[in-house]
């Protein structure tokens, strides 16, 4: 019995070795069939074998404004999208494709394409992403409303439609609308000059960080000055593809990380009562100017250089400026004359008008031309003789105000006032003016953290001989060359020395004609003239200053002489924890040569213009509280003679309180007529609402 069984375990015994046997046999056999006889053709494949890394785009930060309020953010949008690595899969990949067009006409934005155009129209992007089949193509994309029922198909067909998904991908959405759309500004694609824009700038490369395109950017306001933040950190997924470029595993490396919060220093309830003012007096100017449609306001914190509020109309909704632009938007937005993306607070340059004629005033009481006391009687015979009062121009309304003195002059913007005080000022001092105006703001760059900020111009007769100089000098010389030009080949084929001498005498008598021409200009466009200074000293003339350089310069007023650094972000949150990354500190950009003293009278002058007898008195008539100081300005806009001579922009400046001011105010209503009946109610509104005054 043992020898039996014995022998059939040996007998197992041997057939278990015959099979592991022939399994290494098979092992050994298929061995050497990949590493010997095959080896030159799977290396040759493993060579085209690529690893690539794709980056995975963050959501973008935040911003809110200075109470916390949420202005801006970043919503799901849903895209359709195939992905290669499960499209490959299936048996027939344009099978999978052509089902999937079925699918989504009724999503189609050509409501009238067929589902065969739908289906080239999607082979097409596959094409076109032929050599990156490692990155998801989106082929569609929409609001949730939208995308969800598709989201819904998609899913319950997943089974025939491999590789196609409807996935979220943030969307930027501006949650007060157009509440400081131009402020806020619009994030869209990046284009190849703003690829080498962005890249060049100093802090990017610092961050080792580098602008691609398809990447979506900042186009104007805070969401291109502090994109670098904003748009957070791309994650890295590694894909390795095949030498089809068709990818054979991914693995995700890094996350992305989300945009830094944007907290800025415009509080939204304050914009949204200067929003509503402005519309509301633009209807109403209307009604007088029809011409009346544009126009701006800026509210600044003196002591800081805080911008609290930065209105520009026409409004802009940065939520029209996602996706596809219809051309009626992209008219309205970019291509019309008052197009709503161009910011008049920022870029829109004006003549002052009568606001400012307090740089005037500092002029002739630094250069102790006047005194505050000294009267001027207001009539045109006070600007001198009979050519100079040619030169000049008459009191506003054709009004007499007497004997005027600095305050008084303010109180009633007596124009004869400023013209004699202009006139002493250029006379004595001719560099003067301008350089008060650049010490107060006006006429330079202020280095805000916004793009697009205008310069301005601050006239004086060294700024027009620069300026205009070039331009009659290049007019002369392109005459010039062009009589010798001609008479050089007129002289070459002269026939006789009678007929070269005739030429010759024409010749000279051209170039005489073009010297004198030129010495004409330069008298009457490059010399300064009295009537440039009596213009300059009224705000009109070669003067022109954007609404915020115009609240900077009364802020520097009434602060004691300290000119800041306006800017309109006031830090960058931790999305995660909070914490401050980076804060903006008010910056002194110089502080002005005018004494204490001439500050401290000349903010005692625009108090006179809101109390009785000023020509802004009745605008706080009904405001017990309001104790600042403004200044009213009707800037006209085209000159003698013209079809806007009678055209006027309704300027306003304003600050308060009078004892402790915290607030500047400067405003425009283009066509508005008088400051004070257009933009000065805009101020009004801003006060009562900054300081809770009913």
């Amino acid at each position: 019995m043992e020898e039996k069984e014995r022998g059939i375990f040996v007998r197992r015994l041997w057939y278990f070795s015959f099979v592991i046997g022939v399994v290494f046999l098979i092992l050994g056999a298929r061995l050497w069939w990949l590493q010997i006889a095959r080896a030159a053709v799977y290396a040759a494949k493993a060579e085209g074998n690529v690893t690539r890394f794709v980056e995975l785009t963050p959501t973008r930060g935040d911003i809110i404004d200075a109470n916390g309020t949420l202005m801006v953010t970043s919503i799901p949008q849903f895209s359709l999208t195939l992905d290669w690595l499960d499209l490959q899969q299936s048996k027939d990949y344009k099978e999978v494709v052509y089902k999937l067009a079925g699918h989504v006409k009724p999503f189609w934005p050509n409501v009238n394409e067929s589902v065969d155009l739908i289906y080239e129209d999607i082979l097409a992007f596959i094409q076109n992403n032929q050599w990156e089949r490692y990155r998801p193509v989106s082929i569609l994309s929409g609001t949730p409303a939208e995308m969800l029922p598709l989201r819904a198909i998609v899913a319950e067909h997943q089974n025939e439609l491999p590789g196609v998904s409807v996935e979220a991908v943030p969307l930027r959405s501006y949650a007060l609308d157009g509440l400081a759309g131009q402020v806020l500004g619009y994030v869209r694609e990046i284009s190849e000059q703003e690829i080498e824009q962005f890249n060049g700038k100093e802090e990017v490369r610092a961050e080792g960080l580098k602008y691609l395109q398809g990447d979506l950017v900042g186009k104007m306001g805070v969401e291109k000055t502090y994109d670098l933040y904003l748009r957070g950190q791309k994650g890295v997924q590694q894909i390795e593809v095949d030498n089809n470029a068709r990818p054979i595993r991914k693995t995700t490396i890094q996350a992305a990380q989300p945009g830094k919060t944007l907290q800025l220093t415009i509080d939204a309830n304050l914009q949204a009562v200067i929003e509503a003012s402005l519309d509301e007096q633009i209807k109403k100017v209307r009604e007088t100017y029809p011409e009346a449609s544009t126009g701006a306001a800026v509210v600044i914190e003196v002591n800081t250089g805080k911008i609290l509020a930065m209105v520009s109309r026409p409004a802009m909704n940065p939520n029209d400026l996602i996706g596809i632009i219809s051309e009626e938007t992209a008219y309205q937005y970019f291509q019309v004359k008052s197009a709503a993306t161009f910011n008049r607070a920022l870029t829109g340059t004006y003549p002052p008008g009568s606001t400012y004629k307090m740089i005037t005033a500092m002029a002739g009481l630094q250069s102790k031309v006047i005194t505050p006391e000294e009267t001027i009687y207001d009539a045109i015979s006070s600007l001198g003789s009979l050519a100079a009062q040619q030169q000049g121009f008459a009191e506003w309304g054709n009004q007499t105000f007497e004997s005027v003195n600095l305050y008084k002059g303010l109180a009633m913007s007596s124009n004869i006032y400023f013209q004699v005080v202009g006139r002493r000022v250029f006379e004595a001092a001719p560099e003067l003016m301008k350089q008060l105006s650049n010490e107060f703001g006006l006429g330079i760059l202020s280095g805000v953290d916004l793009p697009g900020e205008a310069k301005g111009i601050a006239p004086s007769a060294e700024w027009k001989k620069e300026n205009y100089t070039p331009m009659y000098q290049q007019l002369r010389e392109e005459q010039l060359e062009e009589i010798e030009a001609r008479y050089a080949a007129q002289l070459e084929q002269a026939p006789d020395e009678q007929t070269a001498q005739k030429l010759e005498t024409q010749r000279a008598n051209e170039i005489k004609r073009v010297e004198s021409e030129y010495q004409q200009n330069v008298a009457d466009n490059i010399d300064w003239h009295l009537y440039d200074s009596f213009n300059v000293s009224v705000g009109q003339g070669y003067n022109l200053y954007t609404p915020l350089q115009l609240a900077q310069y009364v802020a520097t007023i009434v602060n004691g002489g300290r000119h800041y650094r306006p800017y309109v972000a006031d830090k960058l949150l931790d999305p995660v924890s909070g914490e401050v990354v980076l804060r903006n500190e008010p910056q002194i950009l110089n502080t002005v040569s005018v004494s204490p003293d001439i500050l401290a009278i000349v903010k005692k002058g625009m108090s006179e213009v809101t109390s009785v007898g000023g020509t802004a008195a009745w605008l706080f008539g009904d405001v017990p509280q309001f104790s600042g100081g403004g200044k009213t300005g009707t800037a006209q806009i085209g000159s003698k003679g013209t079809i806007t001579e009678n055209l006027f922009n309704g300027m306003f400046v304003a600050f308060a309180p009078y004892d402790n001011p915290q607030i500047a105010f400067a405003g425009v209503v283009e066509y508005g007529g008088h400051g004070g009946e257009s933009s000065g109610y805009v101020a009004k509104a801003a006060f009562k609402e900054y300081f809770g005054w009913k």
